[in-house]
């Protein structure tokens, strides 16, 4: 069941977007300094991993069909934090 998105909601999905492509340039320009990559290797998968997971719940808010949204996120472990949140609304939908 498609449910429609209200503007507040498709504005949250375009703020986590534009911060998620902050983050992304951010790290991308301290990975090109090599002394902070040995430095702060861990950090900066952080960052990568931060951004993903803004880019799918994004998405998720974003989506008319929430249910099929979490099913493709392909983080396992956002994945199952948010689907048990979801279950009883896929239950009623499908």
């Amino acid at each position: 069941m498609a449910m429609s998105r209200t503007p507040l909601e498709l504005q949250l999905a375009h703020e986590l977007d534009e911060a998620r492509k902050l983050l992304e340039t951010m790290g991308d320009e301290l990975a090109t300094d090599i002394q902070v990559v040995m430095a702060h290797g861990v950090a900066l998968q952080s960052v990568d991993i931060v951004g993903q997971i803004m880019g799918h719940i994004a998405a998720v808010v974003r989506a008319a069909e929430r249910c099929e949204a979490v099913e493709d996120i392909g983080m396992h472990d956002l994945k199952m934090k948010l689907l048990p949140t979801l279950k009883d609304a896929c239950d009623k939908a499908a």
